[in-house]
């Protein structure tokens, strides 16, 4: 009887902790839901926004029409290969 007495108390104190914990996780999501809100809402708040709201106004294009005009080349090239094979295969 005395270790059933026992595990209660255990039990009791177990369960205790348990719900202080569960109130501290609860009290850390809701801080980080409202960090990611407030980024969301307010640019400046965040730093990766900042820092890709300033990447945006500093990039001119040239680095992807540099890029559309390399993969346009690829594109033809490989276009112009399927054809000379089919041609060669055909004859």
């Amino acid at each position: 009887m005395k270790s059933i007495n026992d595990l209660n108390v255990e039990l009791s104190g177990f369960r205790s902790e348990m719900k202080e914990f569960k109130k501290a996780m609860e009290k850390r999501m809701d801080c980080l839901d409202n960090r990611s809100t407030a980024c969301q809402y307010n640019p400046n708040v965040c730093a990766t926004a900042r820092r890709l709201e300033e990447h945006i106004k500093n990039d001119s294009g040239k680095a992807g029409r540099t890029t559309a005009v390399i993969a346009c080349v690829i594109s033809c090239f490989n276009v112009a290969l399927t054809v000379i094979t089919l041609v060669v295969r055909g004859m």
